[in-house]
């Protein structure tokens, strides 16, 4: 089992450890919803050492990533962060990195830095060397750098406080380089729970020095070390989508609603395949979900419509937004419209269910 360079203070901390994607990483430091609500309204800390950094470097860079990512890297300028999404021949996923766009770093070209799932850095890894040339350079930083997260309403302040008076914010998506506490940070206005937020990634060995420093900044913000436990149900909110839980190798963009992340006005791996099924139509769409009664949908649950199977949960928690159970998961397509009336198998009972639209979670 992996772990990150900071788990030896996590162990110091007392948190609740578990299992993910091949990784040991804190479930909790305290309460799950204590550590929710930290995050909603003050400020959270994550440890998410476990993705994966992949640098892609040299003349070719960007023509290798607009052959294998399905929206249009040249219209991602340099400075910023956007999702992706890498699909094989036949259109289906093998991951959604975030993909950040860079400096040139001594090489012509452009530089790329892609933030992979934790389970998928090898395989993109493989991926991209296969379809690459002597032109590119792919390295993986993974473990000589580690990556954290500040989210939270109140995380700007801690940030300012840190950089210090000339501190100049940053937009969505934005990628700066900056010195935070006497260390080197790529700093990113980007995050996973829907909050205002920033990842920072750092040498490893600097790792311990950045948690502790945020840490310390953000004591009179309220600031709270968090886990995966309350990430999930952040992301969940949001409608966010876990590889492996809510796509991975069996399922394609168009199911899974990620349609405005492909630009057929190019080519890419996978265009005709999903070009296709987009015309075509798919048979499954994922939607959102929530209870209308008392229970929390699991992973593989089944989904029902006038007692057919019609689907099947891929995510699902107690959500503490909407103070009921929510959940992703597909169904057929013709059942995924919002307002149609649906059951969702919980710990063997049939529980009345409503498609929504997403987000489940709006600010205010």
């Amino acid at each position: 089992m992996k772990q990150t360079v900071l788990h030896p203070k996590h162990e110091l901390s007392k948190a609740k450890m578990t299992d993910f994607q091949g990784w040991q990483v804190p479930l909790q430091f305290s309460d799950a919803a204590e550590e929710y609500h930290a995050v909603r309204a003050a400020a959270g800390l994550f440890d998410i050492g476990f993705l994966g950094r992949l640098e892609v470097d040299g003349p070719g860079a960007t023509a290798l990533l607009q052959k294998i990512v399905t929206r249009n890297i040249s219209k991602i300028p340099e400075g910023s962060a956007h999702y992706g999404l890498i699909c094989n021949d036949a259109g289906f996923i093998l991951d959604d990195p975030c993909i950040f766009r860079l400096g040139a770093a001594g090489t012509p070209g452009t530089r790329y830095l892609l933030s992979t799932n934790a389970a998928n850095t090898g395989k993109i890894h493989g991926w991209l060397s296969r379809h690459g040339d002597d032109k590119v350079q792919v390295t993986d930083r993974s473990l000589e750098t580690a990556h954290l997260a500040l989210q939270g309403p109140r995380s700007p302040r801690i940030l300012e406080k840190l950089a210090g008076a000339h501190f100049k914010k940053l937009k969505t998506r934005m990628v700066r380089e900056m010195m935070l506490a006497d260390i080197p940070v790529l700093v990113s206005r980007s995050g996973y729970t829907g909050e205002h937020g920033y990842e920072f990634m750092m040498p490893a060995d600097r790792a311990g020095q950045l948690w502790d420093s945020l840490m310390e900044a953000g004591q009179d913000s309220g600031i709270l070390p968090c886990g995966s436990a309350c990430r999930d149900i952040l992301r969940m909110e949001m409608g966010y989508l876990l590889y492996g839980s809510d796509i991975d190798e069996t399922r394609t963009p168009i199911e899974a609603g990620l349609d405005s992340f492909i630009d057929f006005k190019k080519e890419f791996i996978g265009k005709d395949a999903l070009k296709k099924i987009k015309d075509d139509g798919p048979k499954d769409r994922l939607a959102g979900f929530v209870l209308l009664d008392k229970g929390i949908p699991k992973n593989g649950g089944s989904i029902f419509s006038e007692n057919r199977e019609i689907g099947v949960v891929t995510s699902g928690c107690q959500s503490p937004h909407a103070r009921k159970g929510i959940g992703l998961g597909y169904v057929f397509a013709r059942y995924s419209q919002a307002g149609q009336e649906i059951e969702i198998e919980v710990r063997d009972k049939e529980i009345a269910a409503r498609i929504v639209d997403l987000p489940f979670y709006r600010k205010k």
